[in-house]
């Protein structure tokens, strides 16, 4: 509310791995209206691993990972493709929380997988790209001067 009403057009949570939670925090900003003053975009992200998952848990403040998801991780044969089915799964049930206007996709260390992660999602689903065409790769190279 008070970003809100020191003028921010939209506000970005923290990664969101528990959804009952954020959908309880959704109802009551529904309730205060917030959501028809702003855009809200749920923060989400693929998780490498069980260790990185526990050092965010304890390490990050306001990010709730619960055990199902630790678990999950824990025991995949492959750690790394299990954090981008669990990012994919939350996207799709946050999706469907009222007032969530968009989601935030934080990728540290794996942009490469935020296409796999949009695609599989099926957000964008129906919808026409600003620019259909691929944007080439930035180039790497360091210029002098």
């Amino acid at each position: 509310k008070k970003k809100i009403e020191a003028g921010a057009q939209f506000v970005q949570t923290q990664y969101c791995f528990d959804v009952p939670r954020l959908r309880q925090y959704m109802s009551q900003v529904c309730d205060l209206g917030l959501h028809e003053h702003c855009f809200i975009l749920a923060g989400v992200g693929p998780l490498v691993s069980e260790r990185a998952a526990v050092w965010i848990r304890k390490k990050v403040p306001g990010v709730c990972i619960p055990d199902n998801v630790i678990s999950r991780l824990k025991s995949a044969r492959d750690a790394r493709r299990e954090g981008i089915a669990i990012c994919i799964e939350l996207m799709q049930e946050i999706r469907e929380i009222e007032g969530v206007s968009g989601l935030h996709i934080m990728a540290y260390r794996q942009e490469q997988s935020i296409g796999e992660i949009v695609q599989g999602s099926g957000v964008l689903a129906g919808r026409t790209p600003l620019n259909p065409e691929p944007v080439p790769p930035i180039s790497t190279r360091r210029y002098t001067q």
